[in-house]
């Protein structure tokens, strides 16, 4: 399976459902997707499969210019950095 990108409602905050692999083959669209829009981008991660080192580079750098994350696996959240270090105590 590869990526699907889909815009959620049609609400100006730009939200996006993720769904499938982010691998270094689809970096470039998802960032050509989110790159230059105004406003919040919320990307819903419920179904993201997998992320490859560069998926994962892709969503931090996303996450640094005010990009959201909803949905997000615990796994996903620590290799984005979302969860707190000491959230397995």
């Amino acid at each position: 399976m590869t990526l699907r990108i889909n815009q959620v409602g049609s609400d100006p905050a730009a939200s996006f459902k993720i769904d499938g692999r982010l691998t270094d083959e689809e970096v470039p669209e998802l960032m050509r997707v989110c790159v230059g829009l105004t406003g919040q981008v919320v990307l819903d991660l419920t179904d993201l499969q997998f992320a490859d080192r560069q998926g994962v580079s892709a969503l931090r750098e996303l996450r640094a210019h005010g990009a959201k994350f909803t949905g997000a696996s615990p796994y996903m959240e620590l290799l984005i950095g979302d969860a707190p270090l000491d959230a397995a105590n």
